[in-house]
This record gives C-alpha cells, structure tokens and sequence, in this order.
C-alpha cells in the first residue's frame, strides 16, 4: 500500500516533507519497515496519518469531500488534517511525539488491553466499578468494547465480566493500555506539543472523541486531544453525531477494515465502504 501511494509524484512530495518536519522516514515505514518496527506507536501512528491523508487527497481528485469527519484514536488527528485544522506536516510531528509519549508512559509488557463481545457498556462499566487498574477505553459498538489496563487488573477483569454475561474476550496485541489513567504521563508530555501546532478552526465537522461532539472553534483542539489520551472513545457516540450530522454514507480511509464492519451494527441502513489503497479509490464509481 505505501508503495503504490509513494508513487504519486504529489504525495511522494508530501510524505518528503512530513518526514523532514517530523524527523521520522515515512517512505521506509510505508514500504520496507519490519512489522516489529511497525508495533511500536511512534512508527505506528505517523504511518497511520500519512495514510489515510493521502487516500483523502486522492478521493478530493475524484470530486469526492467529505461532509463531516471523525477518527477513532490517532485516526482523529487525520479528520482533523483532512478538515484543513492543521498542516500534514504538523499533524505527522504530533503523532510521533504522540506515540513516544504513549510508550514511555508504562514499562513495557506491564499493561495491555482486550476487547469485550457480547457485553452491553452499561454492564461492563458497571462490572469495573470495583476492580482495580482496570478501564473501558473504547466504546466500539453496544456489543463490543474494549479495556484497558495493567496485566494484573485485565486478569481479574476476565473472570467478573465472563460472570456478567461476557460473550467471548479478545487480548490485543497493543504495547500499552491506551485511552486509560495510565496514559496521563504521556497526556502531560504532549500538551506543549498539541499547544505549539497551529491549530485552525476546521472546514467541516470534526467529531471528537472525547466529547462526541463536533468542534466548535481551534482553541478547543489541544484540549481535548490531550484528554483524549487518557479517556475512552467514545466511538459508538461519534457514528450516532455523523447520522445526526446528515451522513448517510461513510468511508474508511487507511489500513483495515475494522470501523467498516462496525458499522453494520452502528448503521446497518448507511453504506459503509473501506479504502486502503489507491486501487480502491479509482474502483469508485
């Protein structure tokens, strides 16, 4: 994938000049990285921006703009990008300052995370309530979310949540219990960055996490994507704005198809299409 998009002459300029700012090579990770080098945040995410940046460019060729935006996680730094809130360049240098604050804020094999199906979130939060080192940190779907927390408190979680009615539990294969209190380390270490980016007031509705709720003005943007760090997604919330908003159909641009599948049971009634390649932009009709 990030070889068929690095030959574009124009996005090849672009990932030339997001690496010079952010002092990362986005050519080697979208086409020669390892996928070990590719498990560690601070590669991870710059990767992830870049990408589904580029995908979004080369949908505008085609005539196609979104009405609104959101993005799940790091995926909110490429709404905002998208919506013209912040320059490629300084969204790529957030994110790797992102990543390596996220990977630092716990010893790594300490904590971790696992996705819950089968659960309703009022039941699961419930069922927390009274265990230790142990959050929701996604609120996916109202089948499917996901916890956080150390490796200790995800073990005691197993047990309790299986009593609740827990259909199955799936550990991921993350480096850390992201979008949970254990992150607030990296939140602090992130604010002068996100405070330094330049933030503008976005060109369409942007969706955030945090608040599920679309942006009202630039100087909102830091904030919250501070608190994002260490609070839940609230994605289920953000699709429910988007409905609300007018979508009534939604793409997915980057690697996988994760939130595409989600959304038959968010919207069953929205065509959902997922877009990993610039192939499958030019099958668009």
């Amino acid at each position: 994938m990030g070889v068929e998009l690095l030959l574009d002459p124009e996005l090849a300029e672009l990932a030339a000049a997001c690496s010079a700012a952010a002092g990362v090579d986005l050519a080697r990770l979208l086409t020669t990285a390892e996928d070990r080098e590719l498990t560690l945040t601070h590669n991870a995410q710059p990767a992830l921006l870049f990408t589904g940046v580029a995908l979004c460019r080369l949908l505008a060729r085609r005539g196609i703009t979104p009405a609104a935006a959101a993005g799940h996680s790091v995926g909110e730094y490429t709404a905002l990008c998208v919506a013209g809130a912040v320059s490629p360049e300084r969204a790529v240098k957030a994110v790797v300052e992102r990543g390596r604050a996220m990977g630092e804020a716990a010893p790594p094999g300490t904590t971790s995370m696992t996705a819950v199906l089968g659960l309703g979130p009022e039941a699961l939060c419930d069922t927390l309530r009274d265990l230790a080192e142990v959050w929701p940190a996604n609120f996916n779907t109202p089948t499917q979310t996901v916890i956080g927390g150390t490796v200790g408190g995800l073990e005691r979680a197993r047990d309790e949540l299986q009593r609740a009615g827990a259909r199955r539990q799936v550990p991921l294969n993350v480096a850390a219990a992201f979008h949970t209190p254990l992150m607030e380390p990296a939140a602090a270490s992130l604010r002068g960055t996100l405070q330094a980016a330049g933030w503008r007031e976005p060109a369409m509705p942007v969706v955030a996490n945090l608040s599920a709720e679309p942006y009202r003005d630039a100087g909102e943007i830091p904030g919250s994507l501070v608190r994002q760090l260490s609070s839940p997604v609230r994605w289920s919330d953000c699709v429910r704005r988007l409905l609300e908003l007018g979508c009534g159909a939604f793409y997915e641009v980057g690697p996988g198809r994760a939130l595409t599948g989600m959304m038959r049971e968010l919207a069953p009634a929205a065509p959902a299409t997922a877009l990993s390649s610039p192939e499958a932009v030019e099958r668009l009709e």
